[in-house]
């Protein structure tokens, strides 16, 4: 059985006695109720980075297994409690097998991925844009959104908007459309500028965490050096503080992880 999010294995979902879901403590009830059937439950990293949530924020490891997309997911797992055996490095084909062409704008094209956050930061999101747009006046500026990334788009910016929860193309259509802009400007790296980083796309961290988290609010983890917007960014490269093929592994075949399951 498969409890979906985002598409994130292309899996089907028909009962069965493990349960593959993107989150455990979230659902803690559920989780008993599958282990009082006698279920095995796993969970996998329902997103780039999620897991990491684990030891950022002192959650309860609740499953039996954790499917990691690389091995510092793993090793953070590791760091908060978790028996090294119960946590596999898997990668994902839905990563590993992303292409994008590269952009042949005449004048480079710039995309703000618009911060989506535990409760709304509209002003946020719409002084990041104007910031970016009175800087590189003489670029297209473009801004990618979902349902929870809310912001006030002005006349003449196109919206990339994604809908994340219905699309099950969801990975291999971000990589066609990446392929249109020559820089990335994140206030937070997500999935979506992961998927824009493994495609070589420049990315730059353009926020830091007081500007957008309350008190009290989640802790999350960055993997790019905090750059200021700034006109140098066109000439300026990806400044990263992990090796990328620790962020995400070699895809296993689904027999590969259902022996490491057994095993559990």
């Amino acid at each position: 059985m498969v409890v979906d999010h985002h598409s994130m294995w292309g899996w089907e979902q028909p009962e069965g006695d493990v349960v593959f879901t993107w989150n455990d403590f979230t659902m803690a009830p559920l989780v008993a109720q599958w282990k009082q059937q006698g279920r095995k439950v796993v969970v996998f990293e329902h997103g780039w980075n999620s897991f990491f949530d684990y030891e950022l924020n002192n959650h309860d490891f609740l499953a039996d297994g954790y499917m990691c997309l690389g091995e510092n997911a793993r090793q953070s797992l590791i760091r908060h409690g978790l028996e090294p055996h119960r946590a596999l490095v898997t990668g994902n084909p839905r990563f590993s097998t992303l292409r994008g062409d590269i952009s042949t704008n005449p004048t480079p094209r710039i995309l703000y991925t618009a911060l989506h956050w535990f409760a709304d930061r509209r002003a946020f999101n719409t002084n990041k844009l104007k910031l970016i747009k009175d800087t590189f006046p003489e670029c297209e500026v473009d801004v990618k959104t979902n349902g929870n990334s809310k912001i006030d788009i002005p006349t003449g910016v196109k919206e990339w908007f994604s809908n994340i929860y219905a699309n099950h193309d969801l990975f291999p259509s971000i990589a066609r459309n990446l392929s249109m802009y020559d820089l990335i400007l994140t206030p937070k790296e997500s999935t979506f500028d992961f998927v824009a980083l493994l495609l070589g796309k420049k990315v730059f961290r353009i926020a830091q965490a007081p500007e957008y988290q309350a008190s009290g609010e989640p802790n999350t983890r960055n993997i790019l050096e905090y750059t200021p917007v700034s006109h140098d960014l066109l000439d300026k490269d990806t400044q990263l503080l992990v090796d990328l093929k620790d962020e995400l592994g070699e895809s296993l075949q689904l027999q590969e992880i259902l022996d490491w399951v057994e095993s559990l």
